[in-house]
Protein backbone atom coordinates (compact mmCIF):
# COMPACT_ATOMS: atom_id res chain seq x y z
CA UNK A 1 0.00 0.00 0.00
CA UNK A 2 1.48 3.45 -0.90
CA UNK A 3 1.78 5.29 2.45
CA UNK A 4 1.92 9.12 3.17
CA UNK A 5 1.48 9.83 6.64
CA UNK A 6 0.68 13.34 7.21
CA UNK A 7 1.68 12.95 10.66
CA UNK A 8 5.52 12.21 9.84
CA UNK A 9 6.23 12.57 6.30
CA UNK A 10 8.11 15.96 5.87
CA UNK A 11 5.27 17.53 3.35
CA UNK A 12 4.46 20.98 5.05
CA UNK A 13 6.44 23.94 3.99
CA UNK A 14 7.21 26.45 6.51
CA UNK A 15 9.58 28.98 7.64
CA UNK A 16 11.52 28.81 10.76
CA UNK A 17 12.30 31.76 12.93
CA UNK A 18 16.14 31.84 11.75
CA UNK A 19 15.21 32.58 8.37
CA UNK A 20 15.65 29.45 6.33
CA UNK A 21 12.57 27.10 4.85
CA UNK A 22 11.91 23.44 5.63
CA UNK A 23 9.12 20.69 5.18
CA UNK A 24 8.02 19.39 8.21
CA UNK A 25 5.60 16.45 8.90
CA UNK A 26 2.29 17.59 11.07
CA UNK A 27 3.56 16.35 14.36
CA UNK A 28 6.96 18.32 14.19
CA UNK A 29 4.96 21.49 12.83
CA UNK A 30 2.42 21.42 16.13
CA UNK A 31 5.46 20.69 18.52
CA UNK A 32 8.02 23.50 16.63
CA UNK A 33 4.66 25.71 15.96
CA UNK A 34 6.61 28.42 18.83
CA UNK A 35 10.19 28.08 16.28
CA UNK A 36 7.84 28.43 13.12
CA UNK A 37 7.70 31.88 11.84
CA UNK A 38 5.01 30.95 9.50
CA UNK A 39 3.78 28.64 6.49
CA UNK A 40 5.57 28.92 3.69
CA UNK A 41 3.21 27.84 1.36
CA UNK A 42 3.49 28.25 -2.65
CA UNK A 43 -0.21 29.40 -3.80
CA UNK A 44 -1.63 32.17 -1.56
CA UNK A 45 -4.92 30.38 -0.83
CA UNK A 46 -3.89 27.02 0.43
CA UNK A 47 -3.54 29.43 3.57
CA UNK A 48 -6.89 30.20 4.16
CA UNK A 49 -7.11 26.47 3.77
CA UNK A 50 -4.65 25.21 5.50
CA UNK A 51 -4.80 27.33 8.73
CA UNK A 52 -8.37 26.82 9.00
CA UNK A 53 -7.32 22.85 9.08
CA UNK A 54 -4.43 23.58 11.71
CA UNK A 55 -7.36 25.75 13.54
CA UNK A 56 -9.38 22.91 14.43
CA UNK A 57 -6.41 20.49 15.42
CA UNK A 58 -4.90 23.42 17.65
CA UNK A 59 -8.56 23.75 19.13
CA UNK A 60 -8.75 20.05 19.88
CA UNK A 61 -4.99 19.93 21.32
CA UNK A 62 -5.62 22.50 23.51
CA UNK A 63 -8.97 22.11 24.68
CA UNK A 64 -10.40 25.44 22.97
CA UNK A 65 -12.88 23.24 21.40
CA UNK A 66 -14.88 23.16 24.57
CA UNK A 67 -17.31 25.69 25.95
CA UNK A 68 -16.99 25.10 30.39
CA UNK A 69 -19.95 26.09 31.96
CA UNK A 70 -18.60 28.00 34.84
CA UNK A 71 -21.48 29.87 35.91
CA UNK A 72 -20.42 33.28 34.13
CA UNK A 73 -20.59 33.88 30.20
CA UNK A 74 -18.63 30.95 28.33
CA UNK A 75 -17.29 33.38 26.43
CA UNK A 76 -15.30 35.17 29.27
CA UNK A 77 -14.21 31.60 30.26
CA UNK A 78 -13.05 30.58 27.29
CA UNK A 79 -10.57 33.67 26.61
CA UNK A 80 -9.23 33.17 29.77
CA UNK A 81 -8.52 29.84 28.75
CA UNK A 82 -6.87 30.84 25.58
CA UNK A 83 -4.61 33.43 27.27
CA UNK A 84 -3.56 30.72 29.64
CA UNK A 85 -2.49 28.68 26.30
CA UNK A 86 -0.60 31.82 24.73
CA UNK A 87 1.15 31.46 28.02
CA UNK A 88 2.45 28.22 28.14
CA UNK A 89 3.52 29.77 24.65
CA UNK A 90 3.47 25.96 22.94
CA UNK A 91 1.26 23.26 22.48
CA UNK A 92 2.00 20.12 24.62
CA UNK A 93 3.33 17.14 23.27
CA UNK A 94 1.55 14.39 25.15
CA UNK A 95 -1.53 16.15 23.82
CA UNK A 96 -0.77 16.55 20.39
CA UNK A 97 0.46 12.98 20.05
CA UNK A 98 -2.97 11.87 21.79
CA UNK A 99 -5.04 13.80 19.20
CA UNK A 100 -2.87 12.14 16.51
CA UNK A 101 -3.34 8.83 17.69
CA UNK A 102 -6.79 8.52 18.40
CA UNK A 103 -7.37 9.31 14.34
CA UNK A 104 -4.19 7.26 13.92
CA UNK A 105 -5.63 5.62 10.73
CA UNK A 106 -7.03 8.75 9.13
CA UNK A 107 -3.61 10.89 8.22
CA UNK A 108 -2.50 8.45 5.74
CA UNK A 109 -2.95 10.92 2.22
CA UNK A 110 -3.27 7.83 0.14
CA UNK A 111 -5.19 4.77 2.46
CA UNK A 112 -7.65 2.91 -0.14
CA UNK A 113 -10.27 2.73 2.66
CA UNK A 114 -9.99 6.55 4.56
CA UNK A 115 -7.57 8.95 2.67
CA UNK A 116 -7.23 12.29 3.93
CA UNK A 117 -10.09 14.38 3.07
CA UNK A 118 -11.29 12.55 0.06
CA UNK A 119 -13.54 10.00 -0.81
CA UNK A 120 -12.39 6.57 -1.38
CA UNK A 121 -15.78 5.80 -3.46
CA UNK A 122 -14.79 8.12 -6.44
CA UNK A 123 -12.97 5.52 -7.87
CA UNK A 124 -15.99 3.30 -8.83
CA UNK A 125 -18.30 6.50 -8.60
CA UNK A 126 -16.25 8.90 -10.92
CA UNK A 127 -14.09 9.17 -14.01
CA UNK A 128 -10.12 9.86 -13.43
CA UNK A 129 -9.00 12.89 -14.56
CA UNK A 130 -4.80 14.09 -15.30
CA UNK A 131 -3.16 16.28 -13.16
CA UNK A 132 -3.72 18.69 -15.13
CA UNK A 133 -7.45 19.05 -13.86
CA UNK A 134 -6.39 18.92 -10.78
CA UNK A 135 -3.82 21.83 -11.02
CA UNK A 136 -5.44 25.20 -11.21
CA UNK A 137 -2.26 26.64 -12.49
CA UNK A 138 -2.28 24.79 -15.90
CA UNK A 139 -4.56 24.93 -18.29
CA UNK A 140 -6.95 21.65 -18.37
CA UNK A 141 -6.48 18.80 -20.86
CA UNK A 142 -8.42 20.28 -23.68
CA UNK A 143 -8.40 24.17 -22.81
CA UNK A 144 -5.84 26.88 -25.30
CA UNK A 145 -2.03 26.83 -24.26
CA UNK A 146 -0.56 30.09 -22.98
CA UNK A 147 2.30 30.33 -20.90
CA UNK A 148 2.27 26.88 -19.43
CA UNK A 149 2.74 23.92 -22.16
CA UNK A 150 1.13 21.17 -21.05
CA UNK A 151 -2.03 19.56 -22.60
CA UNK A 152 -4.02 15.96 -22.78
CA UNK A 153 -1.07 14.32 -23.79
CA UNK A 154 1.47 15.79 -21.11
CA UNK A 155 0.27 15.95 -17.71
CA UNK A 156 3.59 16.13 -15.21
CA UNK A 157 3.80 14.57 -11.89
CA UNK A 158 2.94 16.65 -9.15
CA UNK A 159 4.68 16.50 -6.07
CA UNK A 160 2.85 15.38 -3.01
CA UNK A 161 3.35 18.91 -1.20
CA UNK A 162 1.75 21.11 -4.09
CA UNK A 163 -1.03 17.94 -4.49
CA UNK A 164 -1.73 18.90 -0.86
CA UNK A 165 -1.76 22.31 -1.43
CA UNK A 166 -4.09 22.04 -4.07
CA UNK A 167 -6.25 19.76 -2.33
CA UNK A 168 -7.09 22.00 -0.10
CA UNK A 169 -7.68 24.77 -2.74
CA UNK A 170 -10.33 22.92 -4.28
CA UNK A 171 -12.57 21.75 -0.57
CA UNK A 172 -12.15 25.75 -0.31
CA UNK A 173 -12.23 27.57 -3.25
CA UNK A 174 -13.17 24.98 -6.05
CA UNK A 175 -15.17 25.77 -9.34
CA UNK A 176 -19.04 25.83 -10.33
CA UNK A 177 -20.47 24.59 -13.18
CA UNK A 178 -19.37 21.22 -14.97
CA UNK A 179 -16.97 19.41 -13.63
CA UNK A 180 -16.51 15.61 -13.55
CA UNK A 181 -19.32 13.15 -13.79
CA UNK A 182 -20.50 11.29 -10.67
CA UNK A 183 -22.53 8.07 -10.57
CA UNK A 184 -24.26 7.45 -7.28
CA UNK A 185 -27.05 5.05 -7.08
CA UNK A 186 -29.22 6.53 -10.23
CA UNK A 187 -27.80 9.81 -10.07
CA UNK A 188 -25.73 10.78 -12.30
CA UNK A 189 -23.95 13.98 -12.44
CA UNK A 190 -21.43 16.57 -13.89
CA UNK A 191 -22.77 19.73 -11.95
CA UNK A 192 -20.38 20.82 -9.00
CA UNK A 193 -21.39 24.17 -6.50
CA UNK A 194 -18.66 26.23 -6.30
CA UNK A 195 -16.26 26.40 -3.08
CA UNK A 196 -17.49 27.95 0.26
CA UNK A 197 -15.00 31.10 -0.34
CA UNK A 198 -14.88 31.15 -3.91
CA UNK A 199 -14.37 34.64 -5.28
CA UNK A 200 -14.04 35.93 -1.60
CA UNK A 201 -11.04 37.58 -0.14
CA UNK A 202 -10.59 36.72 3.90
CA UNK A 203 -8.64 37.50 7.01
CA UNK A 204 -6.30 35.99 9.23
CA UNK A 205 -4.56 37.25 12.14
CA UNK A 206 -0.44 36.54 12.07
CA UNK A 207 1.51 36.67 15.14
CA UNK A 208 4.79 36.44 15.92
CA UNK A 209 5.26 32.51 15.46
CA UNK A 210 3.15 30.02 14.29
CA UNK A 211 2.13 29.01 17.70
CA UNK A 212 0.58 32.47 18.38
CA UNK A 213 -0.89 32.56 14.86
CA UNK A 214 -3.08 29.62 15.41
CA UNK A 215 -4.06 30.27 19.00
CA UNK A 216 -5.47 33.49 17.64
CA UNK A 217 -6.98 32.53 14.55
CA UNK A 218 -9.59 30.46 16.03
CA UNK A 219 -13.08 31.58 16.74
CA UNK A 220 -14.61 32.27 19.66
CA UNK A 221 -17.63 30.82 20.69
CA UNK A 222 -19.29 33.74 20.52
CA UNK A 223 -19.42 33.79 17.38
CA UNK A 224 -20.75 29.57 17.26
CA UNK A 225 -23.11 30.22 19.90
CA UNK A 226 -25.69 28.60 18.12
CA UNK A 227 -23.50 26.04 16.55
CA UNK A 228 -23.45 23.25 18.95
CA UNK A 229 -23.78 19.97 18.92
CA UNK A 230 -21.91 16.99 17.55
CA UNK A 231 -18.90 18.39 15.73
CA UNK A 232 -16.50 16.35 13.56
CA UNK A 233 -13.67 17.17 10.76
CA UNK A 234 -13.71 14.94 7.79
CA UNK A 235 -11.05 13.18 9.27
CA UNK A 236 -12.66 12.65 12.83
CA UNK A 237 -15.83 10.58 10.91
CA UNK A 238 -16.55 7.32 11.19
CA UNK A 239 -19.00 7.20 8.52
CA UNK A 240 -18.56 8.43 4.78
CA UNK A 241 -21.55 10.57 3.57
CA UNK A 242 -24.25 10.38 1.82
CA UNK A 243 -23.63 12.73 -1.01
CA UNK A 244 -27.27 12.95 -2.11
CA UNK A 245 -28.34 13.61 1.30
CA UNK A 246 -28.55 17.05 3.12
CA UNK A 247 -25.80 18.32 4.46
CA UNK A 248 -25.24 18.67 8.69
CA UNK A 249 -25.88 21.76 10.51
CA UNK A 250 -22.95 23.71 10.89
CA UNK A 251 -20.79 23.02 14.34
CA UNK A 252 -18.62 24.79 16.20
CA UNK A 253 -15.32 25.13 15.47
CA UNK A 254 -14.57 21.84 13.09
CA UNK A 255 -17.68 22.05 10.67
CA UNK A 256 -17.77 25.59 10.69
CA UNK A 257 -13.80 25.83 9.32
CA UNK A 258 -13.64 21.99 7.44
CA UNK A 259 -17.28 21.14 6.85
CA UNK A 260 -18.35 23.06 4.38
CA UNK A 261 -16.54 21.71 0.99
CA UNK A 262 -18.89 21.08 -1.69
CA UNK A 263 -16.11 19.13 -3.79
CA UNK A 264 -15.54 15.42 -3.53
CA UNK A 265 -11.88 13.98 -4.40
CA UNK A 266 -9.69 11.50 -4.71
CA UNK A 267 -5.62 11.42 -5.92
CA UNK A 268 -4.05 8.86 -7.90
CA UNK A 269 -0.34 8.46 -6.42
CA UNK A 270 2.49 7.18 -8.63
CA UNK A 271 3.83 3.35 -7.54
CA UNK A 272 6.65 5.44 -5.03
CA UNK A 273 3.92 7.78 -3.10
CA UNK A 274 6.25 10.44 -3.75
CA UNK A 275 4.15 12.48 -6.68
CA UNK A 276 0.75 12.68 -7.66
CA UNK A 277 -0.27 11.66 -11.37
CA UNK A 278 -4.19 12.10 -11.33
CA UNK A 279 -7.06 12.30 -9.79
CA UNK A 280 -10.84 12.28 -9.23
CA UNK A 281 -13.05 15.63 -8.93
CA UNK A 282 -16.57 16.36 -8.65
CA UNK A 283 -19.16 17.06 -6.68
CA UNK A 284 -19.29 15.80 -3.11
CA UNK A 285 -23.00 17.19 -2.09
CA UNK A 286 -26.40 17.79 -4.37
CA UNK A 287 -28.17 19.38 -1.47
CA UNK A 288 -26.68 23.01 -0.29
CA UNK A 289 -25.11 23.34 3.04
CA UNK A 290 -27.19 25.50 5.53
CA UNK A 291 -26.37 29.59 5.02
CA UNK A 292 -23.62 30.46 7.31
CA UNK A 293 -21.23 33.53 7.97
CA UNK A 294 -17.43 33.31 7.67
CA UNK A 295 -15.87 34.34 10.73
CA UNK A 296 -12.92 35.63 8.49
CA UNK A 297 -14.54 37.03 5.97
CA UNK A 298 -15.72 41.46 5.49
CA UNK A 299 -19.66 41.16 5.46
CA UNK A 300 -21.22 43.90 3.07
CA UNK A 301 -24.84 44.41 2.86
CA UNK A 302 -26.38 44.19 -0.32
CA UNK A 303 -29.10 46.23 -2.03
CA UNK A 304 -31.30 43.73 -0.74
CA UNK A 305 -30.16 44.44 2.96
CA UNK A 306 -28.61 40.70 2.76
CA UNK A 307 -24.87 40.75 4.11
CA UNK A 308 -22.61 38.76 2.01
CA UNK A 309 -18.83 38.31 2.23
CA UNK A 310 -16.42 40.50 0.47
CA UNK A 311 -15.34 39.84 -3.29
CA UNK A 312 -11.81 39.29 -3.94
CA UNK A 313 -10.64 41.87 -6.62
CA UNK A 314 -7.10 41.82 -8.66
CA UNK A 315 -7.36 45.64 -8.58
CA UNK A 316 -7.92 46.37 -5.01
CA UNK A 317 -4.83 46.27 -2.36
CA UNK A 318 -5.38 45.05 1.02
CA UNK A 319 -5.12 48.47 2.68
CA UNK A 320 -8.08 49.37 0.88
CA UNK A 321 -9.98 46.81 2.95
CA UNK A 322 -8.06 48.39 6.54
CA UNK A 323 -10.80 50.66 7.30
CA UNK A 324 -13.37 48.08 7.16
CA UNK A 325 -11.20 45.65 9.17
CA UNK A 326 -11.24 48.19 12.11
CA UNK A 327 -14.88 48.67 13.15
CA UNK A 328 -18.49 47.68 11.59
CA UNK A 329 -20.28 50.05 9.63
CA UNK A 330 -23.75 50.43 8.66
CA UNK A 331 -23.09 48.79 5.30
CA UNK A 332 -19.71 46.59 6.40
CA UNK A 333 -18.98 44.22 9.26
CA UNK A 334 -15.61 43.33 10.44
CA UNK A 335 -14.39 39.62 10.49
CA UNK A 336 -15.52 38.04 13.48
CA UNK A 337 -12.52 36.88 14.57
CA UNK A 338 -11.32 40.57 15.05
CA UNK A 339 -13.57 40.93 17.24
CA UNK A 340 -12.75 37.65 19.05
CA UNK A 341 -8.88 39.58 19.37
CA UNK A 342 -10.19 42.07 21.71
CA UNK A 343 -9.02 40.58 24.61
CA UNK A 344 -5.82 39.02 23.26
CA UNK A 345 -3.02 39.47 25.86
CA UNK A 346 -1.55 43.61 25.50
CA UNK A 347 1.63 42.29 24.17
CA UNK A 348 0.43 40.32 21.87
CA UNK A 349 -2.36 43.29 20.83
CA UNK A 350 0.89 44.98 19.85
CA UNK A 351 2.48 42.85 17.65
CA UNK A 352 -0.72 41.21 15.67
CA UNK A 353 -0.97 41.70 12.33
CA UNK A 354 -3.57 40.73 9.83
CA UNK A 355 -2.83 38.28 6.51
CA UNK A 356 -5.34 38.67 3.71
CA UNK A 357 -5.85 36.24 1.01
CA UNK A 358 -7.68 36.66 -2.19
CA UNK A 359 -8.50 34.84 -4.90
CA UNK A 360 -10.39 36.63 -7.75
CA UNK A 361 -12.18 34.35 -9.85
CA UNK A 362 -16.18 34.12 -11.34
CA UNK A 363 -18.59 31.76 -9.49
CA UNK A 364 -17.63 28.79 -12.50
CA UNK A 365 -14.36 27.91 -13.47
CA UNK A 366 -12.61 31.10 -14.42
CA UNK A 367 -9.30 31.56 -11.84
CA UNK A 368 -7.86 35.47 -12.31
CA UNK A 369 -5.60 36.25 -9.75
CA UNK A 370 -4.36 35.40 -6.26
CA UNK A 371 -2.70 36.75 -3.69
CA UNK A 372 -2.00 37.34 -0.30
CA UNK A 373 -0.35 40.18 2.11
CA UNK A 374 -0.07 41.25 5.25
CA UNK A 375 -0.41 44.37 7.50
CA UNK A 376 1.40 46.09 10.09
CA UNK A 377 0.33 45.85 13.36
CA UNK A 378 -3.15 47.49 13.43
CA UNK A 379 -5.17 45.65 16.04
CA UNK A 380 -4.90 48.62 18.52
CA UNK A 381 -6.65 50.97 15.62
CA UNK A 382 -9.39 49.04 16.30
CA UNK A 383 -12.45 50.83 17.06
CA UNK A 384 -13.20 50.24 20.82
CA UNK A 385 -9.07 50.59 21.07
CA UNK A 386 -8.40 54.13 18.53
CA UNK A 387 -12.38 55.14 17.50
CA UNK A 388 -10.23 58.42 15.74
CA UNK A 389 -7.91 56.19 14.12
CA UNK A 390 -10.57 53.52 12.86
CA UNK A 391 -12.75 56.80 11.32
CA UNK A 392 -9.79 58.10 9.96
CA UNK A 393 -8.76 54.69 7.82
CA UNK A 394 -12.02 55.36 6.55
CA UNK A 395 -11.46 59.09 5.51
CA UNK A 396 -8.70 58.21 3.85
CA UNK A 397 -9.93 55.54 1.98
CA UNK A 398 -12.90 56.72 0.71
CA UNK A 399 -10.38 60.53 -0.06
CA UNK A 400 -8.20 58.41 -2.43
CA UNK A 401 -10.95 56.62 -4.32
CA UNK A 402 -13.18 59.49 -4.71
CA UNK A 403 -9.84 61.39 -5.66
CA UNK A 404 -8.87 58.43 -8.46
CA UNK A 405 -12.04 58.56 -9.69
CA UNK A 406 -12.44 62.26 -10.70
CA UNK A 407 -8.62 61.83 -11.81
CA UNK A 408 -10.08 59.13 -14.38
CA UNK A 409 -12.83 61.22 -15.52
CA UNK A 410 -10.85 63.91 -15.89
CA UNK A 411 -8.49 62.05 -18.21
CA UNK A 412 -11.60 60.65 -20.14
CA UNK A 413 -12.70 64.07 -20.80
CA UNK A 414 -9.29 65.11 -21.81
CA UNK A 415 -8.61 62.65 -24.17
CA UNK A 416 -12.21 62.73 -25.46
CA UNK A 417 -11.71 66.36 -25.83
CA UNK A 418 -9.02 65.44 -28.43
CA UNK A 419 -11.32 63.86 -30.82
CA UNK A 420 -9.46 60.71 -30.11
CA UNK A 421 -12.91 59.03 -29.33
CA UNK A 422 -16.50 59.81 -29.25
CA UNK A 423 -16.40 58.39 -25.61
CA UNK A 424 -14.11 57.43 -24.29
CA UNK A 425 -16.11 55.67 -21.54
CA UNK A 426 -13.31 52.85 -21.03
CA UNK A 427 -9.48 52.71 -20.39
CA UNK A 428 -9.11 51.32 -23.54
CA UNK A 429 -10.62 54.41 -25.13
CA UNK A 430 -8.65 56.64 -22.79
CA UNK A 431 -5.08 54.78 -22.69
CA UNK A 432 -3.76 57.57 -20.25
CA UNK A 433 -6.22 55.93 -17.42
CA UNK A 434 -3.83 52.66 -16.48
CA UNK A 435 -0.24 54.48 -17.14
CA UNK A 436 -2.02 57.42 -14.04
CA UNK A 437 -3.52 54.32 -11.92
CA UNK A 438 -0.29 52.42 -12.21
CA UNK A 439 1.22 55.50 -10.57
CA UNK A 440 -1.13 56.63 -8.16
CA UNK A 441 -2.32 53.36 -6.14
CA UNK A 442 1.23 52.51 -4.82
CA UNK A 443 1.74 56.07 -3.67
CA UNK A 444 -1.41 56.24 -2.71
CA UNK A 445 -0.71 53.34 -0.01
CA UNK A 446 2.54 54.75 1.29
CA UNK A 447 0.27 58.39 2.21
CA UNK A 448 -2.39 56.06 3.92
CA UNK A 449 0.09 53.94 5.89
CA UNK A 450 1.96 56.87 7.02
CA UNK A 451 -1.07 58.56 7.97
CA UNK A 452 -2.54 56.32 10.03
CA UNK A 453 0.60 56.23 11.64
CA UNK A 454 1.03 59.44 12.62
CA UNK A 455 -2.84 59.89 12.95
CA UNK A 456 -2.86 62.54 10.53
CA UNK A 457 -6.29 62.68 8.56
CA UNK A 458 -6.74 66.66 8.09
CA UNK A 459 -7.84 67.41 4.86
CA UNK A 460 -7.30 63.79 3.35
CA UNK A 461 -8.56 64.25 -0.18
CA UNK A 462 -5.84 67.50 -0.55
CA UNK A 463 -3.34 64.97 0.16
CA UNK A 464 -4.02 62.56 -2.52
CA UNK A 465 -4.64 65.35 -4.93
CA UNK A 466 -1.12 66.01 -4.69
CA UNK A 467 -0.89 62.31 -6.13
CA UNK A 468 -3.30 62.78 -8.73
CA UNK A 469 -1.91 65.84 -10.01
CA UNK A 470 1.68 63.99 -10.33
CA UNK A 471 -0.18 61.00 -12.09
CA UNK A 472 -1.89 63.19 -14.69
CA UNK A 473 1.37 64.25 -15.19
CA UNK A 474 3.39 61.05 -15.82
CA UNK A 475 0.52 59.47 -17.89
CA UNK A 476 0.48 62.05 -20.20
CA UNK A 477 4.15 63.44 -20.77
CA UNK A 478 5.15 61.16 -24.24
CA UNK A 479 2.62 63.85 -25.76
CA UNK A 480 3.07 66.77 -23.61
CA UNK A 481 4.97 68.70 -25.91
CA UNK A 482 1.73 68.84 -28.05
CA UNK A 483 0.01 72.61 -27.22
CA UNK A 484 -3.04 70.76 -27.82
CA UNK A 485 -2.51 68.21 -25.27
CA UNK A 486 -1.07 70.34 -22.81
CA UNK A 487 -4.04 72.41 -22.70
CA UNK A 488 -6.26 69.78 -21.77
CA UNK A 489 -4.33 68.48 -19.48
CA UNK A 490 -4.13 71.93 -17.75
CA UNK A 491 -8.10 71.89 -17.92
CA UNK A 492 -7.78 68.33 -16.72
CA UNK A 493 -5.22 69.65 -13.32
CA UNK A 494 -7.85 72.45 -12.65
CA UNK A 495 -11.20 70.23 -12.78
CA UNK A 496 -9.18 67.62 -10.29
CA UNK A 497 -8.00 70.48 -7.92
CA UNK A 498 -11.38 72.33 -8.06
CA UNK A 499 -12.94 68.84 -7.20
CA UNK A 500 -10.90 68.55 -4.36
CA UNK A 501 -11.38 72.00 -3.13
CA UNK A 502 -15.12 71.20 -3.49
CA UNK A 503 -14.59 67.99 -0.54
CA UNK A 504 -11.83 69.53 1.46
CA UNK A 505 -12.75 73.26 1.57
CA UNK A 506 -10.68 76.14 3.62
CA UNK A 507 -12.22 79.25 5.39
CA UNK A 508 -12.19 82.32 3.31
CA UNK A 509 -9.83 84.99 4.71
CA UNK A 510 -11.29 87.99 5.89
CA UNK A 511 -10.13 91.34 3.88
CA UNK A 512 -8.45 93.66 6.36
CA UNK A 513 -10.54 96.14 7.79
CA UNK A 514 -13.65 93.86 7.45
CA UNK A 515 -16.54 93.49 10.01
Amino acid sequence: MTICDLRTDAVLRVEFADGSDGKVGLRELLLRAHEITDLALTMPPAFAGALRVLYVIAARVTGLDKIVDAGGDPGDEWQQRRNEALRRGRFVGAEVDKYLETHSSRWNLFCARWPWWQDPRLGEQAELKSSNTFDIRRPDDNKPIWWRHTHKGHAPDLSVTDALELLLIHHYYGSGGTGGTRTVGQTRSQHMSAGPLRSTVTFYPLGANLFETLIAGIPSPAFGADLTGEDLAPWETTDLHDPLGVPPEPTWPARLLVGQSRHALLLTPDPTGEAVVGCHLTWGWKHKHPPLRDPYSIEERNSQGEWKPRRASADRALWREVDALLADRETTQRPAVLSSALSLPDDMLDRLRIRAVGFDQDRKATNNAWSTSVTPPIIRYLDEFDPARANGAEALTTAAKEVATAMINELRKAYRALGNGSSAKSDKEAPWVQPAQRWFWPRAEDLFWRSLAEADFAEPHRAFQRIALGAITEATRPVADSPAVAREVTKAKRALTKFVASKNPRPRKEKPGGN
